[in-house]
């Protein structure tokens, strides 16, 4: 246990997070312009206060200060939030009229099928012949020059079009939701610029520390890929110790997910330790004496944070970065530090660099996955004692992967679905080759000698290669990982609170806890079960909205069905229809041809007739044909795909409906006269391109 005392940054901490989640939900202008005003005005108090602390015998009212303290926290991480976002700046280049944009590439941008991806800095709009001064991001998507003449580059200035939408939000239920994804990094639109449409103003004007760390970080992964046999592991070591992923295959990064080593390839809190080891061993002659602790101090601080930099300051690379400097500080000083304080210290000062790290999945599970190894460690640690040196480190290594998963897997159920059954398994297998693969593949890009470097990189693929292999192998065995688990908020919440009580159980063993516990338990296992039986009594009809694909589910009894025209194959299907079939948690579900047919007992289909219980849908294509009949053929839904060219006048003459859908296959031309049509024909139409998906509950 601890005192209050020896946490100050844990108090600050919570009116500090409590500011800017209010701040990222409940934003408005006037703070925007006047948050920092008040953030001052309390801070005059507090000084005031404490000026008069023994004229006015403050001290018999203490909590006086911690009120204020407390409440200029809270508005300065409410403040700082609203003023980060740039929602609310008047000279944003949304909320100006513009022609042109000036902006600066801020990242390395990264090529991908023949179109680079970038972060814009908008810094100037013209118009009108006047250049005015403004601000925001923006991505930006460029179609790649097929001679290679130009590549944009960190710091290039361009000039391009202000021709730029909105981001898209997620049209389908349980997609991953880019548009939060990119607002939580301050994006809020993206533009797309063909080969033609911008000029290169000037070249470097980006901070030139940055610059070089980045060009460096290309010369490294040049070196990799010159001297790693296989280009798959010389991909892999850019990505574990350099923090590039661009050409990562994507099996790997499924192998490294579904067994529970993802750690592996997301430069955190190991890799920085790593480097810190090697640096400390290195520069342990200069003990000696205080100049020289001062200057091993600086060199290593120094070189920790551009090891940050060159990986690409990810905010898991910055919380390591953060904690190891307070830590080689507290040593040169000979001070003790409270390990939790020392976590606080790095979270607070990395939210007044960017509040926004409060909502990067990637800095959540890093500080759960740190507060548990700090607190489940040393208890699991305990649970057994080995005499065997080997037995122990063993034993330690195994309360560590269990520590950090107990702390993190809530989250990692809510965010990506699934849990790594052998993930014990897995980290024990490969602690020993990734720790050589980093001690190996740092001292390939310092040595510069050829004769040394062949067999050094034939050496680092092929143990890159039996990792993997290793990984695949665990991948590939029975039950490996549990798929398809999805919880919603309320559940995730109440796990964690499950697990902070049986944390202060533990502690106190009061029956009272332990009630409570209990009645946690029981309320998430309830909540649970009612999810499943809602989902096996739902009965419905999902028209997706896709960008140009058809596709229709039918769900009963826990079943479903999906008709598309596409396969299981396309990245279509797992980005937008695998997370709806997932979170609905159906037990068996078949993907057919919309074209074929198909007969069950509650639906039937022939790609133009279709039937669900007794809901009928007519699909309108260019194939389609009526047997002839005096009747109106009657349907609830009439789906209109592929462009028809039959007129909804004509349509509606042989075919009575409720509602007509225009699936994604359609031209943009022909949805507008349709909608034009409808409008004078005052029918009821709904456009599935770029619209929420159509559900109707049966």
């Amino acid at each position: 246990m601890f005192y209050k005392g020896e946490v100050p940054f844990v108090r600050f901490l919570v009116p500090m997070v409590f500011g800017i989640i209010c701040g990222r939900y409940f934003s408005n202008p006037l703070i925007f312009n006047w948050g920092f005003e008040f953030c001052l005005f309390i801070l005059c108090i507090f000084l005031f206060l404490l000026l008069g602390y023994k004229s006015y015998s403050l001290f018999k009212s203490t909590w006086i200060f911690g009120l204020i303290i407390h409440s200029f926290l809270l508005i300065l991480g409410f403040s700082i939030t609203v003023c980060h976002s740039e929602r609310f700046n008047p000279l944003n280049f949304n909320l100006l009229k513009a022609d042109l944009l000036i902006l600066s590439v801020k990242n390395e941008p990264k090529l991908s099928n023949g179109h680079f991806r970038f972060e814009g800095e908008v810094f100037g709009v013209y118009t009108s012949g006047v250049v005015k001064h403004s601000s925001g991001k923006i991505a930006i998507t460029q179609e790649a020059d097929s001679t290679g003449i130009f590549v944009p580059d960190y710091g290039d200035m361009l000039i391009i079009p202000a021709v730029y939408n909105e981001l898209e939000p997620p049209y389908n239920p349980g997609e991953f939701d880019f548009k939060l994804f990119m607002e939580n990094q301050q994006i809020y639109f993206q533009a797309y610029i063909g080969r033609n449409q911008f000029r290169v103003l000037t070249g470097k004007t980006g901070n030139p520390i940055i610059s070089f760390a980045l060009s460096l970080r290309k010369k490294l992964i040049r070196k990799y890929i010159n001297f790693l046999p296989d280009q798959d592991a010389a991909a892999l070591a850019s990505t574990l110790i350099l923090g590039y992923r661009a050409d990562l295959n994507r099996d790997i990064i499924d192998a490294y997910s579904k067994t529970g080593t993802m750690h592996v390839l997301s430069v955190s809190g190991m890799h920085v330790g790593i480097v810190f080891l090697v640096l400390s061993v290195l520069l342990r002659p200069m003990d000696n004496n205080k100049t020289l602790i001062f200057i091993r101090v600086l060199l290593i601080i120094t070189a920790i944070w551009f090891y940050s930099m060159i990986s690409g300051f990810s905010s898991s690379v910055c919380r390591a970065a953060l904690m190891i400097s307070f830590v080689v500080i507290g040593k040169a000083l000979k001070r003790n530090q409270n390990s939790y304080n020392l976590i606080a210290i790095s979270a607070f000062f990395l939210f007044l660099y960017n509040p926004f790290y409060l909502f990067d999945v990637g800095f959540q599970l890093s500080y759960l996955a740190v507060l548990g190894l700090v607190y489940f460690h040393p208890k699991l640690y305990h649970v057994l004692y080995f005499k065997n040196k080997f037995a122990d480190y063993f034993w330690s290594y195994c309360a560590l992967s269990v520590a950090a998963q107990l702390a993190t897997f809530p989250l990692s159920l809510y965010y990506f679905h699934q849990f790594p059954l052998y993930f014990l398994l897995s980290n024990l297998l490969i602690v020993l080759p990734v720790t050589a693969i980093m001690y190996s593949g740092i001292l390939l890009l310092v040595i510069p000698f050829k004769v040394v470097l062949i067999p050094l990189g034939k050496f680092l693929s092929g143990l890159i290669n039996l990792t993997n292999d290793i990984l695949f192998r665990i991948e590939n065995l029975p039950f490996a990982s549990l798929s398809g688990i999805w919880i919603n908020g309320f559940q995730l919440f109440m796990v964690f609170a499950l697990i902070l009580t049986l944390v202060f159980w533990s502690k106190t063993r009061l029956k009272i806890v332990l009630l409570v516990a209990m009645t946690l338990s029981l309320i998430l296992l309830l909540s649970i079960s009612i999810d499943h039986i809602l989902n096996f009594r739902r009965e419905e009809l999902i028209f997706y909205s896709l960008r140009k694909n058809s596709a229709i589910s039918y769900s009963k009894g826990g079943k479903c069905i999906v008709l598309a025209d596409f396969d299981s194959s396309e990245k279509t299907y797992s980005y937008s229809i695998t997370p709806v079939l997932e979170s609905r948690g159906y037990s068996e579900i078949r993907l057919l041809n919309i074209d074929s047919l198909i007969s069950a007992d509650s639906y039937w289909s022939d790609s133009n007739f279709m039937q669900f219980g007794n809901f009928r849908v007519l699909r309108w294509d260019r194939k389609i044909s009526l047997p002839e009949s005096a009747l109106k053929l009657k349907v609830d839904i009439l789906i209109l795909s592929r462009n028809p060219v039959q007129k909804l006048a004509d349509i509606n003459a042989i075919v009575e409906f409720n509602k007509i859908l225009i699936d994604p296959t359609n031209s943009e031309f022909r949805i507008k006269a349709w909608l034009s049509e409808a409008a004078k024909l005052k029918i009821s139409t709904y456009v599935l391109k770029k619209s929420p998906a159509y559900i109707i509950k049966l």
